[in-house]
């Protein structure tokens, strides 16, 4: 371990330091310092000199020194070439000033690990090593350079880092395989090689082979045949998958000569909701026949020899514009001649395909099929018609106004949709409003039908109730709920759960018909054999919503069913739907990489997800709900028995000794029942959790039970989530902060409310989950600040678990009631709130 010295702070800055030698040179300083050959850096305010030493291979510690000058000059003195010779500030003298950055930011003198003497990893000093150097993975794009001639061509294929480049595949040492990160300098960047190499192996599929002289990076290809395939069908190919691609001077004339095939797409509006389409090739000015087009896409060719010229064809371009056609069920029934039909549904979908490849469109007689495409602009609210929303409309956000006007714009288009707002945005608050739009005749009157998990059926009843009250709300839940299937049609909203939806079909909804059906939290589906999933497309309905949390266009798997229910036939039947995109997403490679592009073109249109960051300006600086669970039938039984025993024995108790010499007793009894309220949200609590980290979220979850955060934490190993851990018996407080704060791959932090209450910073927490609620809010609102504090960049989402028809529920309507007595008292233990309380109130809480 090499400490650096005491220090005398001189302020210097990033961008400073970046004036001074550029952004590459600071770089390589960031890496110095990472490398902990950063040694006895030191600051003379006297003299406005900074000094230090940089261990060498040889064990040399090599002395530097700088004088600030004003205006934010520099006189450095090095003893490498960079400085001696050329005057130049090096990397050396920046990674002294990065060192003494690094040590003012946190005001105590930091350790750094060097590459020979790493800590004794039993020692807590190696703790603090791996907490300061996490190592990310890092992406790079890449830039190809490509020389040559119609006989032989030649690439310099380069992985770009940030403004760090290197040669893709190349590994000298492990200098070149760590990056510094210009943003944090106790963070290392690991270069991805697994993408370089998949990189080499895409120019490998074009005919490129590696140069055999050692030190010769560049790739080559010397197929005549094969250079004019690269020419017209791999230069395109790469820069689709992002790369960017330049040519020599001499290739980009060669190039420039030979003419390219553009498909030339005619547009036409068609009667019935659909557009007819035809397609002819031009290679400047001169038509191509299809046939040739054909004969050659059949070869594999990228060109065509035509009265002795090359014409450069992409084949995999023509190939995916035919693909995309025949993927929205084309018939020439009803078309002229030379022309097919489309339905409309696939405008958005065929426009957005098209104009990612290099084809010419015509659709200047198409109005009709241009706004059906200009659904895929839907980002611009201005291409909705905003709607009345009556006293909701100073209730909503403007982006959750836009999500209101996306679902009434689909509806009008005969259209479903699936809202995939990330968790806290307020979906259920946007579908309500959307719901309460009126749109049916008098005397037409039909409810509409929101389906969910048991977990969540009590939430969409209490919103229904919050913010539309006149709304007539059935919720068919419950042991007595076949009394109310009778009632279903003079509902204004039926509220159900999957497995109920399946149990009562035969009974409730067989017959039913609907306004609209909602599915939350539809990924319950995404198994299209399940009996969830085949009941609710059985369902009659004149609309379909769907709502996820979770970025359902990265779960391939699961998103043919949600779309069977929400338009059915829009994505193929099932076989057609895994040969062209499962199958080839679940074999990777360059064709799940078309495959998934394909699929996100066709699901774009119809799913709206609304990410916190991009609405941050919309959002408070904190989110609080209380969401409600109810408990399992095992659970509620057990609830229910020890509620009856409770009472008895709090009855004994106040008629032996009074309410008031009963208080500690009767706590005790109330803690107890509040335990067993808190153990049936197991499922509930899981749900929130994935939705949560699939979000990319960090989490703080709070219990007043050390005995509940216990087993949340046997829970969290069960199902394989990392977490970091904090009761009164926490010996290391400080130290798991920073491994939450700093470790991007814990997402949980377990915290007990009474010791991580106060006295924390968790700013790398961006979501707060209560898990069972406290007398004193106050206290709650203490824990939430834990991440909602100064430093915090994100909105932050607290949530409030409450269990269904329990004490739980008791002790938030006593939070509401009693505020002001609550918030007078002080104290935050069980027992200092109980003296404020009355015998009424513990009736009502054991009521």
């Amino acid at each position: 371990m090499v400490y650096l010295s005491p220090m005398v702070k001189c302020g210097l800055t990033k961008e400073q330091l970046i004036a001074w030698g550029g952004t590459l040179i600071f770089n390589d300083g960031l890496l110095l310092c990472h490398e902990g050959r950063v040694k006895k850096v030191a600051y003379d305010p006297e003299k406005h000199e900074l000094s230090g030493k940089i261990e060498q291979l040889s064990g040399w510690e090599m002395p530097v020194v700088c004088r600030i000058l004003p205006g934010n000059r520099v006189k450095s003195e090095c003893p490498c070439r960079m400085n001696r010779e050329y005057g130049k500030i090096c990397s050396h003298v920046l990674a002294i000033g990065i060192a003494q950055m690094v040590m003012e930011m946190d005001d105590v003198p930091p350790p750094v690990r060097t590459a020979r003497t790493p800590a004794d990893p039993q020692s807590p000093a190696a703790e603090d090593d791996e907490a300061n150097l996490i190592p990310v993975e890092t992406r790079p794009s890449f830039a190809a350079f490509v020389a040559g001639s119609r006989a032989s061509l030649s690439i310099e294929l380069d992985a770009r880092y940030g403004e760090i480049e290197f040669p893709a595949c190349s590994v000298q040492n492990e200098r070149t395989v760590w990056l510094p990160d210009p943003d944090d300098p106790l963070v290392r960047r690991v270069r991805s090689l697994k993408a370089e190499q998949a990189a080499t192996e895409e120019l490998k599929r074009h005919g490129f082979e590696p140069g055999y002289r050692t030190g010769d990076l560049k790739f080559y290809l010397t197929d005549p045949q094969k250079v004019l395939d690269f020419l017209g069908a791999g230069l395109p190919a790469l820069r689709r998958l992002g790369w960017r691609v330049d040519l020599a001077d001499r290739l980009m004339e060669l190039t420039d000569a030979m003419p390219t095939v553009v498909p030339i797409v005619t547009v036409r509006d068609a009667p019935g909701g659909a557009f007819d389409v035809s397609y002819t090739f031009d290679a400047m000015g001169q038509s191509v026949p299809p046939a040739e087009i054909q004969a050659a896409l059949n070869r594999g060719d990228g060109y065509i020899l035509k009265d002795d010229r090359v014409i450069l064809l992409d084949n995999a371009a023509i190939q995916t514009m035919h693909d995309i056609f025949m993927d929205c069920a084309p018939r020439q029934n009803g078309a002229p001649a030379g022309w097919f039909r489309v339905p409309s549904v696939h405008a958005a979908y065929v426009k957005a395909s098209l104009e990612d490849l290099d084809v010419e469109l015509d659709d200047e007689r198409a109005p009709e099929w241009r706004a059906s495409a200009a659904l895929r602009n839907r980002e611009r609210s201005a291409k909705f018609e905003p709607v009345a929303l009556g006293p909701l409309d100073k209730v909503l956000r403007p982006y959750q106004k836009q999500g209101v006007y996306w679902m009434r714009f689909l509806e009008e288009s005969g259209l479903g949709g699936l809202l995939a707002d990330e968790m806290g945005l307020g979906k259920t608050l946007q579908t309500l409003t959307w719901l309460s739009l009126p749109r049916t005749a008098p005397g037409e009157k039909k409810p509409a039908l929101v389906v969910c998990p048991t977990s969540l059926v009590r939430n969409w009843e209490a919103e229904a109730r919050k913010f539309i009250p006149d709304l007539k709300v059935l919720v068919a839940w419950g042991g007595d709920r076949e009394k109310l299937f009778p009632s279903i049609p003079q509902a204004d909203l039926v509220i159900t759960s999957y497995g109920l939806l399946h149990r009562d079909w035969d009974a409730a909804y067989a017959d039913a018909a609907f306004s609209a059906v909602v599915l939350d939290e539809a990924q319950h589906i995404k198994n299209r054999q399940t009996k969830s999933s085949r009941t609710v497309k059985l369902l009659q309905c004149e609309r379909r919503l769907a709502l996820t949390g979770t970025p359902i266009e990265n779960t391939v798997a699961d998103v043919w069913s949600i779309f069977d229910f929400l338009m059915p036939g829009y994505l193929g039947d099932y076989e057609t739907f895994r040969l062209h995109f499962e199958d080839p997403i679940a074999a990777g490679g360059s064709a799940a990489a078309a495959a998934q592009a394909c699929l996100k073109r066709k699901l774009h249109p119809f799913i709206l997800r609304r990410l916190k960051k991009t609405v941050a300006r919309d959002l408070p600086d904190k989110i609080v709900k209380v969401s409600y669970c109810p408990l399992s039938e095992d659970g509620q039984r057990e609830y229910l028995s020890a509620l009856a025993k409770t009472r008895r024995q709090a009855g004994d108790l106040v008629k032996a000794k009074g309410f008031a010499k009963s208080k500690f007793e009767l706590l005790a009894l109330l803690m107890k029942l509040r335990q067993i309220a808190s153990r049936g949200k197991q499922d509930a609590f899981r749900e929130q959790l994935q939705d949560a980290i699939a979000g990319g979220h960090k989490i703080l979850v709070f219990s007043q039970f050390v005995t509940m955060l216990k087993r949340l934490a046997d829970d969290l190993k069960e199902w394989g989530v990392p977490f970091c851990y904090l009761d009164g018996s926490t010996k290391d407080r400080l130290g798991e902060c920073n491994r939450f704060n700093r470790d991007p791959g814990i997402p949980v932090f377990l915290i007990s409310l009474m010791a991580g209450g106060t006295g924390l910073n968790l700013t790398g927490a961006d979501m707060v989950i209560h898990y069972d609620p406290w007398w004193n809010p106050a206290v709650e609102d203490q824990a939430t600040d834990r991440a909602h504090r100064i430093g915090q960049k994100k909105t932050v989402y607290a949530m409030k678990m409450i269990a269904s028809h329990t004490i739980e529920e008791k002790v938030l309507a006593l939070q509401r009631r009693k505020q002001a007595v609550i918030a007078a008292t002080i104290e935050t233990t069980d027992a200092a709130v109980m003296e404020k309380l009355t015998a009424a109130d513990l009736d009502e809480l054991l009521s």
